[in-house]
């Protein structure tokens, strides 16, 4: 495993805020816009290391792809699906696969919301949870 620094924790920091923000496999990062979230030593430190900071995106595990546009400062990346999902967005899709059916992101994300936030899924985790509860199980 390779040892962080600064520069891939910056990247890691890019990629996570794109995966968040995308409705989408993809995402584009304004540099200049994204440096409006720091103060001033760590502005200066993302322009002297951009270089290295681009490079750790590109070869962040969850970046399938990226462009870098030096003249508009963005980075646009495209985004593995599966490291998208939450895992109750992949039960979703697995067994959506069974039945034939596919989804795009953001209805995916809207089911796994509606579920997660039912009282049928609220009271099946209770029901585990007192079912598992003389077994030893921490929760």
């Amino acid at each position: 495993m390779k040892k962080l620094n600064l520069s891939k924790l910056i990247a890691n920091d890019i990629v996570n805020y794109g995966m968040d923000q995308t409705d989408g496999f993809s995402y584009t990062v304004e540099i200049d816009s994204f440096l409006q979230e720091f103060d001033e030593d760590t502005r200066k430190y993302i322009n002297n290391n951009l270089e290295y900071i681009i490079e750790a995106v590109e070869q962040n595990e969850n970046v399938a792809d990226l462009e870098y546009d030096k003249t508009s400062k963005e980075i646009s990346m495209v985004f593995y699906y599966d490291n998208l999902m939450t895992s109750t967005e992949q039960k979703i899709v697995e067994f959506g696969r069974g039945i034939n059916r596919s989804f795009d992101l953001e209805e995916l994300r809207q089911l796994s919301y509606e579920l997660e936030k039912s009282k049928k899924f609220e009271r099946l985790i209770l029901d585990i949870i007192d079912k598992n509860k003389y077994i030893g199980i921490e929760v």
